[in-house]
């Protein structure tokens, strides 16, 4: 049987090699190289080119390649004999001597990643009796300790496997919901079932027909189709609708109209009504006094209206009895002084405030409580002063202050309280009014320098005492004091400057551009500084610096930390005060027209107070030393300790 199979596998081969059934007749008798022969010159006679690439690859491949060690046309001459080790070598040598830093540089990223490579017997994070352990040993090791620790975290996650492992309920065959008879049916089975029962029952066409009246409701919310002529005939009434509307737009618009002609033409009669009645009354007027009414200062007393005008004190319009009980006589008598302006100045009305203060609590009678007594006695002499003249920012700071140490009194005895008040008010008079201004003059004295023109405006306690204290240490320097109505402040500055013997000259407001030019500083005092750094003075201090500001001379406003304020006013017309128009009415002649000779339609404005903004003032001098005006606010909230 061996022999046999030898000899068939002998046939088969030799088959293979003289062509078996695949093989044409005509080369059957060839051998395999011969047919592969044979067939290569049939394509080089078919596709002569392709033949022709086929050579230029093998030849290609046959030549020698470049020996890239010894280096090939890229390569500088005196490289070519290296070997490409060589050259690497050679190139590294340079890098290192160019730069020596970029090579620890690399070198340190190096040792770095190898560091943070761990390891599979663990890294620098592992601790040390597991680093002879594997990644899996120790994984293995960690979960023994975290069942230990949490054993019932352990047995909630197997539960959570099973559950995922167990076989979902067969929907279709019915859940816990289902009753008993109904899971072994599918669900559309079960559909069929419950069906038939709701026909037997009647329910089923019921809810049929509910289902069909449900349909149509919503078919008949849906917009039909409109034709062409349907879209035609909507569009025609919403044209005429727009049209309706402008008629019923433009008459009742036409009737507006009229009504407010007719409304004017009324106010004209009578207004012409008006006018000839006063006419008639004034005829006995003279004609100068016409001459003076204006339509245009009708604008500028409404919006001065919300300003408390000026009134001169009467006691009998107030119906106040001269008792003790009431109105001390001491407020009566400082009110006039107030109005009168003999006491003139934010400083001055505080001292003369605070020791009116002095005598009111030293004369109270206590008969429920320290606090309450005096507090209502003291509202009720400030509400008699308010009404003859208006107060400042800085006497309402004074006031809140001084009913804020009455508080804390109510533990003493009344005289011990008494007592205490008393000499709170002359602390507060010697530490923030007296001593103050002596710390201002020693400062700002120095500041005037030989051949100094100081302009004043107005008068001030302050700026009296630093003239003086100038004068005083021998430095030549020039006063101009400018003045203006109504008040006429200056002149009580220049006789007191003038008996000093300080060279002195006098100017009127509207002169400042001319004399402006002489000037190398400005000295200003004020009644309050605000929180952003703008100051309220007299009126006309505004225009004063605003010149200064202009021709370049610096402005210095010489200012008592007592009279910071925390409030903020932008323009004049916030917050003012009328003086007396009286004292504006005045001619040439030195005449004065009567304020009830004037017209019914003209007021007189007189007011007493402007804002000078931040933009014009170049320095502030306090007790505390030379401040720019931008940090009022600091000042205010740090070293304001009343």
């Amino acid at each position: 049987m061996s022999k046999n199979n030898q000899t068939s596998k002998k046939q088969q081969q030799k088959k293979q090699s003289t062509g078996g059934s695949s093989v044409p007749e005509h080369l059957k008798g060839m051998t395999k190289e011969e047919r592969r022969q044979y067939y290569q010159k049939l394509r080089e006679q078919q596709n002569p080119n392709q033949q022709k690439k086929k050579q230029q690859k093998k030849q290609k491949k046959q030549q020698p390649k470049k020996d890239q060690n010894t280096g090939g046309s890229n390569i500088p001459e005196h490289l070519k004999g290296m070997t490409k080790e060589e050259r690497r070598q050679y190139y590294q040598k340079l890098r290192e001597q160019q730069n020596p830093n970029q090579q620890k540089k690399k070198q340190q990223k190096k040792q770095k990643k190898q560091k943070q490579k761990q390891t599979n017997t663990g890294g620098s994070s592992v601790p040390e009796h597991l680093k002879g352990m594997t990644k899996e040993e120790r994984r293995q090791y960690y979960q023994k300790l975290r069942e230990q620790q949490n054993p019932n975290q352990q047995k909630k996650k197997q539960q959570k496997k099973q559950k995922k492992q167990q076989p979902k309920k067969d929907q279709n065959t019915g859940g816990s919901n289902i009753p008993e008879h109904l899971k072994r049916m599918t669900k559309e089975e079960r559909r069929k079932y419950y069906q038939k029962l709701r026909e037997v029952s009647g329910e089923g066409q019921e809810s049929v027909i509910q289902n069909k009246n449900k349909k149509k409701k919503k078919q008949a919310q849906k917009p039909k189709k409109m034709t062409k002529e349907e879209r035609k005939k909507y569009y025609e009434q919403l044209n005429k609708q727009k049209q309706e509307q402008k008629k019923n737009w433009n008459q009742n618009y036409q009737q507006g109209k009229q009504k407010e002609q007719t409304s004017q033409n009324n106010q004209q009669k009578k207004n012409e009504q008006t006018k000839q009645k006063e006419m008639q009354k004034n005829q006995t007027k003279p004609k100068k006094a016409q001459q003076l009414s204006d339509p245009r200062v009708r604008t500028l007393t409404s919006i001065t209206s919300h300003i408390s005008s000026f009134k001169r004190p009467t006691t009998k319009e107030l119906g106040v009895e001269f008792s003790a009980s009431v109105i001390h006589p001491l407020t009566i008598e400082l009110s006039l002084k107030f109005s009168s302006g003999k006491i003139g100045g934010t400083t001055g009305r505080c001292i003369a405030l605070l020791n009116l203060f002095k005598i009111l609590i030293m004369e109270v009678t206590v008969r429920a409580r320290f606090s309450e007594d005096v507090v209502k006695m003291l509202n009720r002499n400030i509400e008699y002063l308010i009404k003859h003249r208006q107060f400042s920012y800085t006497m309402f700071s004074v006031i809140r202050t001084v009913k804020e140490w009455v508080s804390r009194v109510d533990s003493l005895e009344i005289k011990d309280a008494k007592n205490k008040m008393c000499s709170q008010i002359d602390e507060f008079l010697r530490k923030h009014i007296y001593d103050a201004e002596e710390e201002i003059t020693e400062i700002a004295w120095k500041k005037i320098k030989p051949g100094d023109v100081i302009l004043v405006y107005a008068n001030s306690r302050v700026i009296e005492k630093i003239l003086k204290k100038a004068h005083e240490n021998e430095i030549p320097f020039r006063v101009i004091v400018v003045d203006s109505r109504p008040m006429n402040e200056g002149k009580r500055l220049l006789k007191k400057l003038d008996n000093y013997g300080i060279k002195c000259s006098f100017c009127e407001l509207n002169a400042i551009s001319y004399i402006i030019k002489e000037v190398t500083k400005v000295f200003i005092g004020v009644a309050v500084i605000l929180s952003n750094g703008s100051a309220v003075g007299r009126i006309g201090t505004a225009i004063v610096a605003m010149i200064a500001k202009r021709s370049r001379v610096p402005v210095i406003v010489c200012c008592p930390s007592f009279k910071l304020s925390k409030k903020v006013q932008l323009d004049s017309l916030v917050s003012n005060e009328h003086g007396d128009p009286q004292k504006v009415l005045t001619t040439k002649n030195s005449k004065s027209v009567k304020i009830q000779n004037l017209p019914s339609d003209m007021d007189v404005v007189c007011l007493l107070w402007d804002v000078t903004p931040i933009n014009f003032i170049s320095l502030v001098i306090t007790e505390y030393g030379l401040l720019p005006p931008t940090s009022m606010q600091v000042l205010i909230r740090e070293f304001k300790d009343f």
